[in-house]
C-alpha cells in the first residue's frame, strides 16, 4: 500500500511539473505579444503568430520604434501576403515594393521609417515542433531612412544663446 501511494504522489508531482511548464510558456508568449502590441502598435501583426523571443530586438516604442521581430505562423505565405497587403496599408503604411518568389519580400514606408517584411515557408525539418503543422517564418525589420548612409535629418539645437 505504501508503494502505491509513492507512485500516486510521484505521478501527481510529474503531471504538476509538466502542466506548470506549459502554462508558463503560454503565459510568457501572451505577455510577449502584449508587450509587442503595446510597443509596436502602429505596425500590425497577425493574432495567430507566435513570437520567437530570442530573435526579436525592439528599440523604442510607438511611432518611434525600430528593430526586428521574428515570428512563426500557421498561415501559409499567400495568406500572410494577403494580410500584409490589406491590413498594413490600412494602418498608415504605404507599400513601396513587393517581390514574390520562393520567399516573399514586402517593403513599406511611413513617415521617416522603412519596414521590410520577409515571409518564408519552413520545411518540415526546420519547424520548431515536428508534431505540429508546417509553419511560416516572418521577419519584420523597421529602421529609420537615415540610419545607414542616408541623408541626415537636421537635429534641433539645444544650445541657448
Amino acid at each position: 500500500m505504501k508503494k502505491f501511494w509513492r507512485i500516486v504522489v510521484l505521478l501527481f508531482f510529474t503531471v504538476g511539473v509538466l502542466t506548470s511548464c506549459t502554462t508558463y510558456n503560454s503565459r510568457s508568449q501572451n505577455d510577449t505579444k502584449l508587450l509587442i502590441e503595446y510597443a509596436l502598435y502602429d505596425f500590425p501583426f497577425p493574432k495567430t503568430s507566435s513570437i520567437v523571443e530570442n530573435e526579436t530586438v525592439i528599440l523604442g516604442a510607438g511611432e518611434r520604434w525600430s528593430g526586428k521581430v521574428r515570428f512563426l505562423d500557421t498561415k501559409t505565405p499567400p495568406e500572410l501576403l494577403k494580410f500584409y497587403a490589406e491590413v498594413v496599408p490600412a494602418s498608415g503604411w504605404e507599400m513601396k515594393s513587393s517581390t514574390v518568389s520562393s520567399s516573399i519580400f514586402l517593403v513599406f514606408s511611413r513617415d521617416n521609417r522603412v519596414a521590410t517584411v520577409e515571409i518564408n515557408r519552413m520545411s518540415f525539418l526546420e519547424s520548431m515542433n515536428p508534431i505540429s503543422p508546417r509553419t511560416t517564418s516572418v521577419s519584420v525589420s523597421v529602421n529609420y531612412v537615415d540610419t545607414i548612409g542616408g541623408k541626415k535629418s537636421p537635429q534641433p539645437s539645444t544650445v541657448n544663446n
